[in-house]
């Protein structure tokens, strides 16, 4: 003991100089590790956006060369150097695509197997290639009460739509996802005899292999319906017709003066909108325009128009047809607003009910504003 010494300074620094250079090593490790973990996660965020938007799979080489360049303007040229890292091939971002559709729908059967109740929402549309889409949405309750919605799939009908087909397809959805219709709590669908049909539709079907639940017809396309009861074909038709004089057909010209015209005139709007019926709430926003430019219309229609429009024009004067169109544009927008808010997520039946209650008193007070001695037409505006 008496013996020792202390060791001599320069001892202790040949390791402290290894314990920094293995630092050193580690931190290089660490942040290569690193930065090809953002470049993975920024390759799947940026195709998710790229599917969201639904553009082309082969634009993520386009948005990466975007961001280099937008690094490189900025003066950053370790952050350019990080996105051309990112891999965004067209194979690349499609497969990102599959592997995101995966894993949601590996998440969403796992919670369908799991809930307590789900209930469907079925709709049947045709695309622009004339095949049957039949869109089946899920509405699930889980154990700790957390409600889910989703579109469980979209299946492709390439032949007939007849009950037996919706049902197979749904019955193969179900079984895929729950397992069987054990904890089915309700079905909402359209009107159509294939869906409601009592023998061969859907709901009849469904109620024949043993499923006793409430089939219900869906209270935005009732709306939707009644509100085409509204008998005022002689304003659409003559808004209809006047429309497609100066937009339908082969009249690119006569368009391009009324767009010019309408500018020249400072307009409050500068063209007129289109109306189809499968669309609900077109009609109300096609007649609010086309009202807003009863005054330039006419004027239009007798100095650039070919033919004969002087029905139109005498029309578009009529203060009796002018009161109808605005009677009919301030009702489609308040069916409008009623339309939207039976809309969107997480709105339960009973909100529903009190959307479509609530408006009944609306129009109860309408009447009484337009049947008093002195008529009030605060919720008229035009």
């Amino acid at each position: 003991m008496g013996n020792w010494r202390p060791a001599p300074p320069h001892s202790v620094r040949p390791a402290a100089d290894l314990k920094v250079k293995l630092n050193q090593q580690q931190s290089i490790f660490t942040r290569i590790t690193s930065t090809q973990e953002s470049a993975l996660k920024a390759s799947y965020s940026v195709a998710l956006e790229l599917a969201k938007a639904k553009k082309p799979l082969s634009d993520g080489e386009m948005v990466k060369r975007c961001a280099v360049e937008m690094a490189k303007s900025f003066g950053d040229e370790d952050m350019a150097k990080n996105f051309e890292t990112v891999s965004l091939s067209r194979r690349t971002v499609t497969r990102r695509i599959f592997d995101i559709h995966n894993h949601v729908d590996g998440k969403l059967k796992q919670v369908m197997h799991d809930c307590k109740y789900f209930s469907l929402a079925l709709d049947e549309s045709t695309d622009v290639m004339d095949i049957s889409q039949l869109l089946i949405f899920t509405r699930t309750i889980d154990s700790s009460f957390v409600v889910h919605e989703e579109l469980l799939k979209l299946v492709s009908l390439h032949n007939t739509t007849k009950g037996t087909d919706i049902f197979n397809a749904v019955n193969s959805v179900v079984n895929e996802y729950y397992g069987g219709f054990d904890k089915l709590s309700a079905v909402v669908t359209d009107g159509a005899p294939a869906m409601q049909g009592k023998h061969n539709g859907f709901a009849g079907l469904l109620q024949q292999s043993g499923v006793d639940c409430p089939i219900l017809h869906c209270i935005i396309h009732q709306e939707a319906l009644c509100a085409k009861t509204l008998n005022f074909s002689h304003v659409m038709d003559l808004v209809t017709k006047v429309t497609n004089l100066i937009r339908g057909g082969n009249r690119s010209l006569s368009h391009r003066r009324f767009v010019a015209f309408l500018d020249e005139v400072s307009a409050a709007y500068g063209d007129l909108q289109m109306h189809t019926e499968i669309r609900w709430m077109s009609r109300g926003k096609c007649l609010e325009r086309f009202f807003a430019l009863r005054t330039e219309l006419p004027m239009f229609l007798e100095d650039s128009v070919r033919g004969d429009t002087s029905a139109y024009t005498r029309k578009l004067r009529d203060t009796e047809f002018l009161c109808d169109m605005a009677f009919l544009t301030d009702v489609t927008s308040h069916l409008n607003h009623l339309n939207t808010q039976l809309q969107g997520r997480g709105q339960t039946v009973s909100d529903l009910y009190a959307h479509m209650n609530a408006f009944r008193r609306k129009l109860e007070l309408f009447k009484e504003e337009f049947s008093s001695n002195c008529q009030n037409f605060a919720h008229f505006p035009v």
